[in-house]
């Protein structure tokens, strides 16, 4: 069985792959050549295969875009193991309608949730006046507000949801959940339908975004949301960019409600030069790069090489997306 990847991820992974008996390696290059394991060159048009792990070091910094177009082209692709946690790509149901079986990844949930709380924190607690006064060295005491007793409201209860639910309820402050469909074992004090978002919304001192973007998500943080936002409250948004009305935010900090933005994400990425994101003081921007950490590579490889192995012995796999959300996938 033929396997495609990153070729930095095989380097990483050859001892471990190597336990692997008729895996027939083929990885990419930055270089967009692909070679076998032994080093050969193999033609693009040739590869054809049946596994592919799209790891997080792909998307963030590898010949992504001609990876999956491999991947479509071949029509041979079983199974995509995928590093990242959402799938609303359109390549996804490409490969979904040509047969693949797609498997997503909740290894960047621990991240990102700790990224979401350094965030806040950071706000609470004036991180940068503190230092804006050590370089003046001007010795003021600066109060910051306390965790505790906070009020957080994360909009998607998904894995990344969840591990934000968790760390933010360790420092006792209160979360309420919003779901489409709530379950009732979500780690939150309370979980609402998207249908009390705006009763939620004027109470918290917290708006964490972490939904997928759909139809119904796109631009749900506009004008009215962001105007019945809570005094001095902080949105972060570590989901997508296309969530957010961007030229509304702008608009809504330079009125200071919210009191600031922590934003991973954008409409446009890499952002431009020119956005005012970059120098607004009241937004912490960063690029993309909620989930940069060695634990999110660590738990990708493991998720990757259990399904390996369950795919090849025709076993369940972890982390499968209901094909339901890939129009047309298994007609």
């Amino acid at each position: 069985m033929r396997l495609f990847l990153y070729r930095p991820d095989h380097e990483r992974l050859a001892a471990r792959l190597a336990a692997f008996p008729g895996l027939d390696i083929a990885a990419m290059d930055d270089e967009k050549a692909v070679r076998g394991a032994d080093g050969a060159v193999i033609d693009r048009h040739a590869v054809r295969p049946a596994a592919a792990y799209a790891s997080s070091g792909l998307y963030t910094h590898g010949p992504v875009r001609a990876f999956f177009g491999v991947l479509r082209h071949a029509g041979t692709l079983r199974w995509l193991q995928s590093g990242a946690a959402g799938h609303d790509a359109p390549v996804f149901p490409l490969l979904a309608r040509g047969g693949a079986v797609i498997c997503n990844s909740d290894a960047a949930a621990p991240a990102v949730a700790d990224y979401v709380l350094a965030g806040v924190m950071a706000a609470f607690h004036r991180v940068q006046e503190r230092r804006d006064r050590q370089r003046a060295r001007e010795w003021r005491r600066l109060e910051f507000r306390e965790m505790a007793d906070t009020r957080w409201l994360v909009v998607g209860m998904g894995h990344i949801g969840k591990a934000v639910a968790r760390r933010a309820r360790g420092f006792d402050a209160h979360v309420t959940g919003v779901r489409r469909n709530p379950a009732g074992d979500e780690p939150a004090d309370a979980t609402i339908g998207p249908a009390g978002l705006a009763r939620a919304l004027p109470e918290a001192d917290v708006v964490v975004l972490t939904a997928p973007l759909t139809d119904e998500t796109r631009g749900m943080v506009d004008a009215e949301f962001l105007g019945a936002m809570k005094a001095g409250s902080v949105l972060v948004n570590i989901a997508r960019g296309g969530l957010v009305d961007e030229r509304a935010l702008l608009a809504a900090l330079d009125r200071g409600r919210p009191a600031h933005a922590v934003l991973d994400v954008f409409e446009e990425e890499p952002l431009p030069a020119w956005s005012r994101f970059w120098s607004h003081p009241r937004v912490r921007a960063s690029a993309h790069c909620a989930s940069a950490s060695p634990g999110t590579v660590r738990r990708n490889d493991e998720l990757f090489l259990d399904n390996l192995e369950r795919f090849l012995v025709g076993g369940p796999l972890r982390m499968q997306v209901d094909p339901a959300v890939f129009p047309g996938a298994g007609e």
